[in-house]
């Protein structure tokens, strides 16, 4: 007779690791050698042109496609170790499109989350559902069906769906894409309440700064650069990686300076601005 075995003892706040990862497909690494180590409670972001890898990093951290060298370790221990209930009470994925049944509530939908976790009573999953579904301001919601959300309802959803997962870490790929400008940063300040180390694929450099403590710059599967955004987003960098120019620009009530990205044509008339600093991109662990 079968005995599932016992899960393998976890850290409370683990830390996610690459070691030297890297992904073949058809002879092409599409994640090449990839080292990073994200502490818990980090907000990193992922930047790259399209087909530069981010998505399929995604996975590899995800444990979803296992890679061809190297390793992804959580809490000092191999994914590959992990059973799949419980990689997903460790790690949660929110996708840039969502595949759900349209006629599917909201909380029901939110309720898909508690799947891991069948062990659970009943009361405590219950309670879990309901503090993602506050989290996510999704209470005027829950007896939609879900095709008739707006794209950031549905994104919320999606997002407290994962975190009734309860994981250590969240993984998003894209997630504002098609919001408008307020939903984005509705959703790009929630991602930052959370509590839980949280790394996003971002399409749009502007959106960077307001979210991630670290941002690692990906290309052609490789890493390019990390770092702390201002130190890693350069005109060097911008310019050379994505064909932009960059410039840092003071806001009121804001410490820090904002970065502005234009493209070159539209720059060459912005001579009076100040342009950012060029420093070489920082090579550094996450730490």
């Amino acid at each position: 007779m079968f005995t599932a075995l016992p899960p393998i003892p976890l850290p409370a706040q683990p830390e996610l690791q690459l070691d030297n990862a890297s992904l073949l497909r058809q002879g092409k690494r599409v994640v090449n050698s990839v080292s990073l180590t994200v502490p818990f409670g980090a907000h990193v972001a992922l930047v790259g042109p399209n087909g530069s890898g981010k998505t399929t990093l995604l996975q590899v951290m995800a444990g979803r496609l296992a890679p061809s060298q190297g390793r992804v370790l959580i809490g000092g221990v191999d994914l590959a170790r992990l059973s799949g209930n419980q990689r997903a009470q460790q790690i949660a994925v929110v996708h840039q499109h969502e595949q759900v049944h349209g006629q599917l509530r909201v909380r029901d939908y939110v309720a898909l989350g508690r799947t891991p976790h069948a062990q659970v009573s009943h009361d405590e999953s219950a309670a879990v559902v309901s503090r993602a579904v506050q989290r996510c301001r999704l209470q005027p919601l829950l007896d939609r069906p879900m095709r008739t959300l707006s794209g950031g309802e549905q994104q919320r959803a999606a997002i407290a769906r994962a975190l009734a997962q309860e994981p250590r870490i969240l993984l998003l790929d894209e997630p504002t894409n098609h919001l408008d400008l307020r939903t984005r940063a509705d959703m790009l300040d929630l991602l930052t309440e959370l509590g839980v180390t949280v790394i996003a694929a971002l399409h749009e450099l502007s959106l960077v700064q307001r979210f991630a403590h670290r941002v690692v710059v990906l290309g052609e599967g490789r890493v390019v650069a990390q770092g702390e955004p201002s130190q890693v987003l350069t005109q060097e960098l911008v310019h050379g990686h994505f064909g932009m120019d960059v410039f840092y620009l003071p806001l009121p009530h804001r410490e820090q300076d904002i970065a502005v990205f234009e493209s070159p044509q539209t720059a060459k008339g912005a001579d009076s601005v100040p342009r950012a600093t060029v420093r070489e991109p920082v090579a550094e662990t996450l730490a």
